[in-house]
């Protein structure tokens, strides 16, 4: 009984280890990060120039490339 034991701790083990290696090689490659996706300008006078920065983070481990932009 007490092998037994051992045999399905030692397997429990394994397999909790193995499986946070595959969940961490998952997550590798470019991530793109925006925090703020929206911004509101409120009341703008017709004919006034407006202008917002979005801040863009790539928090992957790889090079992240942005191949198209389209306004909302």
């Amino acid at each position: 009984m007490k092998r037994y034991l051992q045999m399905a701790l030692l397997v429990l083990l394994l397999s909790t280890f193995l499986g946070h290696t595959v969940l961490a090689q998952e997550n590798r490659g470019p991530r793109i990060v925006v925090k703020e996706q929206v911004f509101d300008f409120k009341e703008i006078k017709e004919g006034s120039v407006v202008e917002h920065t979005f801040k863009v983070l790539n928090e992957g481990d790889q090079t992240l490339e942005i191949k198209s932009v389209r306004p909302g």
